[in-house]
Formats: structure tokens, C-alpha cells, sequence
């Protein structure tokens, strides 16, 4: 069974996850509709939740390319299970509460079992940027690279056959070649951003680190690249997530930030992972002729 979790400051490294035979993959190919059953519970007074999980998977799950039945009854090759809670956190003041978020999330195929399960954890701050506790707590949910890209890990899973560090990268490529939506009231422009659009950079910025944290080479391709982003905090993030890959291979692309990027904090931070690099590899040539 594959686990992948994501606690608030304290990621858990994804467990192994199962090897398929062929048959099973084949099965898993023409694996196309998918049932989303949730079940949500809050300490709220209100008795319900301010998130729209259910919704906002659907949306992912069908812009991943599925399609998403409705009612348990209709037929489906996929049953994404989902078992989200808020239970109340830290108290700050008499009348302040913060609030933590769990999420469990289970992919199975009636044929083969379980293919993907993941636990969700978030909780508030209460940051001194005046966010409430609840509304912070939802918005870290929001951007979790685990949430965020579920339709990409289920995806991934079931169509490219990949692990979940591999759907998160190709998720991070997705998300690369995007930019958020930007309101511009000069032009009278003003956008209702949905939850995809929104947290973008935030959710773009947490899968860096995730990834950085993960340590895999395979993400050295794509954080290379992103090292000429736009946005200084992805060129930030991806220098770090870099070092702590400890990928030789990008030392001439962190060489070229390190003298030429605009911002002061990116070239510190590409000079600090020069130094902490291991030296590349040195070309060696066979005799007689030249390399």
C-alpha cells in the first residue's frame, strides 16, 4: 500500500509503494471514471465546512482527463475515498481558537485494491498578518503539493504508472508553464479566482520545497529551469531545493545565477550552494584522439 505524507513543517517521506504485475497494469490502463465518495466533519459551530473538497476534487480529477460519476451506483473503474477533518486547535485567546486539519485519502480499484494513500495534515499559526486561524489553516490546505496536485498523483498512478515523487514532478511542469491570474484595477479588470488559479504560487512554491526535501534527482531538470523564472521566490526556493539535492549537474546554471540574477538574496543563496556543491565531475578522454 503507497503512503504519502505531508505534516504542517514536517513532511514524511512517502513509504514504497506497490509494484504491479503486467496484467494488473493493463487492467489499470482502461481505468477511466472515477467515484469520489467524501466525508467531512468540523468543530465549528456552524456544523459544516467553509472548504469545498468534494467539489474542488472533482474539478482536478476531471481536468486530469476522468470522468467523474456521480452517485455510487453508476459505474466506475476508480473510487477515490476521502475523510476530511477540522478539529480544534491551540487556543490563542479566550474567545481564539486554531484549527487542525486532517485528511485522509485512499485511490482503489475495485480489481486490483489499493493503488494511492495519502494523509493530509495542516494547522494554524495565527500569523501576525491578521489571517484568521480557521481561514489559515484552510489556505495551507489548499496549497498542500499533496492536495493541491491530487489530480496529477491520481494521474500519474493510473496512467503514467509513476510513484508519487514522479507525479508531483511532472505536477510541478504542469504548473510551470503557468502563471496566476492577476486582478488589475486600473482597467476596471477584477477576478474571481477559483481555488486552482489562486493558490498557484503558493502551491507551485510548497512542491519546490517538497521537493528540495525529497531529495530526488529526478526533479533536477525541472528546478534547473525554473532557476530563470520570473518570480524571485521560485528562482529562491529552487536554488535551495537544488542544494539540498546536491546537483552537480545544474553548477553552471547556479554559477550563472550566482553572478547575473537581478535580486541580491538569489545570488547569496546560489553563491552559498556553490560552495556547498560537490565539485563536477571531471571529462576524461581516451587516447589518441581529443574529447
Amino acid at each position: 500500500m503507497a503512503v504519502a505524507c505531508l505534516l504542517s513543517g514536517a513532511p514524511v517521506v512517502p513509504a514504497a509503494e506497490p509494484i504491479l504485475t503486467d496484467e494488473q497494469l493493463q487492467l489499470l490502463s482502461r481505468a477511466k471514471t472515477i467515484y469520489v465518495d467524501v466525508a467531512a466533519t468540523t468543530w465549528m459551530r456552524r456544523g459544516r465546512t467553509l472548504s469545498d473538497v468534494g467539489p474542488s476534487l472533482r474539478t482536478k480529477l476531471t481536468a486530469a482527463g476522468f470522468t467523474v460519476v456521480r452517485n455510487q451506483t453508476d459505474r466506475h473503474d476508480l473510487t477515490l475515498k476521502v475523510l476530511y477533518r477540522e478539529e480544534q486547535g491551540r487556543q490563542y485567546r479566550i474567545d481564539t481558537y486554531g484549527t487542525d486539519i486532517t485528511c485522509a485519502i485512499q485511490l482503489e480499484h475495485a480489481g486490483i485494491g489499493p493503488l494511492l494513500n495519502l494523509r493530509i495534515e495542516e494547522s494554524s499559526t495565527y500569523p501576525e498578518t491578521g489571517t484568521p486561524p480557521y481561514l489559515e489553516a484552510l489556505e495551507k490546505f489548499v496549497a498542500n503539493p499533496y492536495f493541491y496536485l491530487l489530480g496529477d498523483l491520481v494521474k500519474g498512478r493510473v496512467v503514467s504508472h509513476s510513484d508519487t515523487t514522479g507525479a508531483l514532478i511532472e505536477g510541478l511542469q504542469r504548473l510551470a508553464a503557468h502563471e496566476p491570474m492577476k486582478s488589475d484595477p486600473l482597467k476596471g479588470e477584477f477576478l474571481m479566482s477559483s481555488d486552482e488559479v489562486m493558490f498557484l504560487a503558493s502551491a507551485r512554491e510548497n512542491v519546490i520545497q517538497e521537493l528540495g526535501r525529497l531529495k530526488d534527482p529526478r526533479a533536477v531538470p525541472i528546478l534547473t529551469k525554473l532557476l530563470g523564472h520570473s518570480e524571485r521566490r521560485v528562482r529562491l526556493l529552487s536554488v535551495r531545493a537544488l542544494t539540498s539535492i546536491s546537483a552537480v549537474d545544474s553548477r553552471s546554471a547556479i554559477e550563472r545565477v550566482a553572478r547575473q540574477d537581478r535580486d541580491g538574496e538569489v545570488r547569496q543563496a546560489a553563491a552559498a550552494a556553490l560552495a556547498g556543491l560537490p565539485p563536477s565531475s571531471q571529462m576524461t578522454c581516451a587516447p589518441p584522439g581529443p574529447c
